[in-house]
């Protein structure tokens, strides 16, 4: 048993040591090294930076793909913003069955050594720059099947070689400057393909000599039941496409979500069907929600009529009846007020409760009061909240019976210029404080208070300053005035009751900032 064990694992490690050169370098890593070194990409994509000189197996590297026995089979590098030049070693990854680089800008030539690649199934180098004549090598793909190399700068002629590719079955060569004959492709033994080639100047097909008069006569009738046939498969599937639309237009996309056929006396609301909020809202897509409620997700949608409206699909439909649901449908409809958000329609399904408001663009009442919520916003949050400790009011109540009663930040700078510090203290205090920290703590409280977000100090540093306003070398007598009896005359207190509804109002713009 133990030399079964180690004798199975042998074939692998003769694939892999048999790509080894006498200086220990994997050939088809250094292939795949250097179309690496020959590609360009922007920095910030870094589709390549797995692919390393110093590895022996690329088998873990990203887009490629290996066989069982350790060689690479597939290359899929499509779509990746791709430019520079395909090099010429591509030809040395002689196991390579699928090569996939469309929708890139790879420019240059393609490479003669592409007809190394013996065992090539699909080439695909669509939708790049490539330049210069279609290399006459295809010719030597033979198991080619399928070769599309459209929308390229390539010119010259078609080579004959590739009408020799005996198992190509698809072949687009469009969009490119190709000129010249189309050589008749595999024509003796009857292929059919779908070829695609737009040239500059007049195509036309190179004319096979003809062995028998018979022999014509055979080939046209073929190619003309061929056409027949497959005209009349073609316009059997249209007739069957079109009576299945006409089928589904009777159906709800999901069989479940069958409208209802209630009496509802709406008034001039709109009754829709599920399938076309579905189809308004890109099936209830993610990227269309607007909010989420206690009752559900708000989505936008356009309808056919090209209607920008708000669906609010109910979160559970069986938290109310079909006559609750019929009754409040009814009442929501004729409440009419110029500050009310009138309702557009509904939709009422054996599953689903739906209804459907105008979109309303500048967005909701929070938004445009409040803003953007951020990290400043917060310091300023704690700075009102500071003041409040300090004076014992309120933040839409602060003053007292000398200076009038208004929003705390403005009466606490009045004061704070007026060098009147003393007057905004909390009077449950008795006068026990300590006027270095009451001013200490007032500064703290004004600069996380600032009109601009970017003056606003972070909250660690604003922990510092506190810290140290309540350090053991702040330690003074109290102020004259009231007898502390053996209490902390720091400005450090519990004052939930007061803190509790405390409110302000500010500027959108004030409030946010960015984090």
């Amino acid at each position: 048993m133990l030399l079964l064990f180690l004798l199975l694992p042998l074939p692998i490690v003769q694939a892999s040591s048999s790509l080894l050169s006498p200086k220990g370098v994997n050939y088809e890593v250094a292939a795949l090294m250097s179309v690496k070194n020959k590609l360009r990409w922007d920095s910030g994509v870094g589709a390549l930076d797995g692919w390393d000189i110093n590895s022996v197996d690329p088998c873990t590297w990203n887009m490629v793909a290996c066989s069982l026995e350790g060689f690479v089979v597939s290359l899929e590098m499509a779509n990746n913003g791709f430019s520079g030049t395909l090099s010429s070693s591509i030809g040395n990854l002689s196991h390579l069955q699928t090569l996939l680089l469309q929708n890139n800008q790879i420019s240059g030539s393609i490479p003669f050594e592409i007809g190394k690649l013996s065992q090539l199934e699909t080439l695909d180098f669509s939708n790049n720059q490539f330049a210069g004549e279609i290399p006459t090598s295809l010719g030597f793909l033979n198991h080619l099947n399928y070769l599309r190399l459209s929308k390229n700068n390539l010119y010259g002629q078609i080579p004959k070689s590739v009408a020799s590719l005996s198992d190509l079955t698809f072949l687009d060569l469009s969009f490119n400057n190709l000129s010249g004959p189309v050589p008749r492709i595999l024509a003796k033994e009857y292929r059919i393909f779908r070829v695609q080639v737009q040239c500059t100047n007049a195509c036309l097909l190179d004319s096979a000599e003809p062995t028998s008069s018979g022999t014509d006569g055979n080939r046209h009738i073929w190619v003309v039941a061929v056409a027949v046939g497959m005209t009349s498969a073609f316009v059997l599937t249209a007739i069957l496409f079109v009576c299945w639309l006409y089928w589904c237009r009777w159906r709800v996309f999901f069989g479940s979500y069958v409208q209802q056929d209630y009496e509802l006396d709406a008034g001039q609301l709109k009754r829709l069907s599920f399938r076309e909020l579905q189809v308004a809202t890109d099936n209830f897509s993610a990227k269309n929600i607007l909010g989420h409620g206690g009752f559900g997700v708000v989505y936008k949608g356009c309808l056919r009529n090209r209607t920008i409206v708000a669906v609010k699909r109910l979160k559970d439909p069986n938290f109310t009846g079909e006559v609750q649901f019929q009754t409040e449908v009814e009442m929501i409809g004729l409440v009419l007020h110029r500050n009310l958000l009138r309702l557009y329609g509904f939709c009422m399904t054996s599953n689903e409760r739906l209804l459907v408001y105008p979109f309303m663009s500048n967005g909701s009442v929070a938004d445009r009061l409040r803003g953007q919520s951020s990290e400043k916003t917060d310091v300023f949050g704690f700075g009102v909240l500071l003041l409040e400790l300090i004076t014992g009011q309120k933040a839409l109540d602060a003053g007292n019976g000398q200076v009038r009663k208004g929003m705390i930040l403005d009466w606490v700078r009045t004061l704070y210029e007026e060098k009147r510090l003393e007057v905004l203290v909390d009077r449950d205090l008795g006068g026990c404080f300590n006027s270095e920290e009451l001013e200490k703590a007032v500064d703290a409280a004004l600069l996380c208070t600032r009109s601009q977000p970017s003056q606003r100090p972070k909250m660690s540093e604003v922990v510092r300053i506190l810290e140290g306003i309540a350090g053991p070398g702040n330690e003074e007598e109290p102020q004259e005035g009231g007898s502390c009896e053996e209490r902390s005359c720091s400005f450090y207190r519990d004052y939930n009751d007061t803190f509790e509804g405390s409110s302000f109002i500010i500027e959108a713009m004030e409030l946010s900032g960015p984090r």
